[in-house]
């Protein structure tokens, strides 16, 4: 849906005629017309869309407007280009405003990670998740909890380093250890815990994430900073992503590990909101980015394949054949669509 807003924001700024701003897929629910435009819910809740005016490929409906000057295809091209990029933007500010919102809250700042660590003057070992149905979660650890100690009757693990601890763990999988632990207002804890197997794969575990770091609030253009930083950091580690896939495609690899469907990532969302509202924030972030690297391809229906024949219309100064046009779409939307049929019965592999 911010997709679909910022194509609808963008459409009406640039005097094009909005028809319809739609929450889901119909069958209909609801509708309300304000002055042009219909704003409607509909019952499958599968994104949305929104209708302009002549932006479609259908010949006879770019004859019935061809002298409106509302229509999408009688507006500057820039204009055009403007509003077919505008979801993809989107998508990036929503990345933006997510990672700012995580950043700027008081959170724990990992001393290891050369971005961060000049932030860092007295950091410690915190848990940062705990799985479910863990020794961890039975010990009665949690998210942001400072980890103080933890020993058994031969040693003590080192606290001067997060590979300290988790070293510590692989070295004394087969025997309980003693952990004591606390929160910045609490008085220490001290509880027993031993590895399981289970939780990963191929060793024993006891189901906690930790960071050697110290919990920092930052500041309003600090947080705004590497918000923009993060954006463009995962944007591009898409791309690259992307880019893996096709060759594999090409190579016959295995691309089908790298990539999700719908299934896919309701069990990726599913499984970051057991560890807290904080991944499942990033989970969003992260899908949103992946929409707009995905939407920005040149590849007939998505945006980037519109912004392609917009842009060879506005270098030839000729416009392409409607057919051509409508053809190129169609045959997009199949192939997205029988993607979108492997990788959900690829998903369904891995989670059986």
């Amino acid at each position: 849906m911010v997709h679909e807003l910022g194509h609808f924001v963008a459409a009406k700024l640039s005097k094009m005629r909005v028809e319809e701003f739609a929450f889901g897929f119909p069958p209909k629910i609801f509708s309300k017309k304000f002055g042009e435009t219909v704003y409607s819910v509909n019952l499958l809740p599968l994104g949305g869309f929104v209708k302009i005016t002549g932006e479609s490929f259908d010949e006879e409906e770019r004859k019935t407007f061809a002298k409106d000057p509302k229509a999408f295809q009688n507006r500057p091209r820039i204009l055009q280009l403007i509003v077919l990029f505008a979801g993809v933007f989107m998508n990036l500010v929503l990345a933006v405003a997510i990672f700012f919102t995580l950043n700027i809250r008081e959170h724990v700042v990992d001393a290891e990670n050369e971005k961060y660590g000049y932030m860092v003057n007295n950091p410690k070992v915190y848990v940062t998740s705990v799985l479910e149905n863990s020794p961890a979660m039975a010990a009665g650890l949690y998210d942001g909890a400072e980890i103080v100690a933890m020993y058994n009757a031969k040693s003590k693990a080192d606290l001067s380093s997060s590979a300290g601890l988790i070293n510590f763990v692989k070295l004394n999988s087969d025997q309980s250890m003693t952990i004591v632990y606390k929160n910045k207002a609490e008085e220490n804890s001290t509880s027993s815990i031993a590895a399981v197997y289970g939780l990963i794969p191929d060793r024993k575990s006891v189901g906690m994430g930790v960071v050697y770091g110290e919990y920092v609030s930052l500041g309003v253009w600090a947080s705004l900073k590497l918000a923009i930083a993060d954006t463009y950091t995962y944007t591009i580690g898409t791309l690259k992503g992307l880019g893996d896939v096709a060759v594999k495609l090409v190579t016959g690899g295995d691309a089908m590990s790298n990539l999700s469907g719908p299934v896919g990532i309701a069990s990726l969302v599913g499984s970051a909101s057991k560890s807290g509202i904080e991944n499942v924030l990033f989970m969003v972030a992260m899908l949103s980015i992946n929409l707009a690297v995905f939407n920005i391809l040149p590849f007939p229906a998505l945006d980037g394949g519109r912004m392609l024949f917009v842009i060879y219309e506005a270098i030839t100064r000729r416009a392409i054949n409607y057919r051509i046009q409508y053809y190129a779409n169609a045959f997009g939307f199949i192939l997205l669509m029988g993607l979108m049929l492997v990788t959900t019965y690829f998903d369904i592999l891995k989670l059986s």
